[in-house]
């Protein structure tokens, strides 16, 4: 596991009070014994892999694949419908302009 997590900001801010109280482990991080860090640290990456491994699913990352796929090649679509409507909208100018003769046929 990559070293991005913050052991001693999740032992701090995220174990709570009574449970560090009732397993008689000290408030801060850094006092704590370096097994019981090395435990933590353990614990901490067990469920951020776990957590990984259920979120990144590979069936669900196939099928959200496809519909990002899928949705950009309708959005291709949809930009080459209105880039055509605004080359139609700027020749209807060039042929039918609001004031005068000139151009039209």
């Amino acid at each position: 596991m990559t070293n991005n997590l913050n052991y001693q900001q999740i032992y701090e801010e995220e174990l709570s009070e009574h449970i560090k109280s009732s397993l008689e482990l000290p408030s801060r991080f850094y006092e704590l014994s370096h097994q019981q860090r090395m435990m933590i640290e353990e614990l901490v990456d067990f469920g951020a892999r776990e957590a990984i491994a259920q979120v990144l699913d590979p069936e669900v990352l196939q099928e959200t694949a496809a519909l990002a796929g899928e949705m950009g090649a309708q959005l291709y679509n949809f930009a080459n419908m209105i880039q055509s409507q605004t080359d139609l909208d700027d020749d209807d100018r060039r042929v039918w302009p609001e004031h005068g003769d000139e151009g039209t046929t």
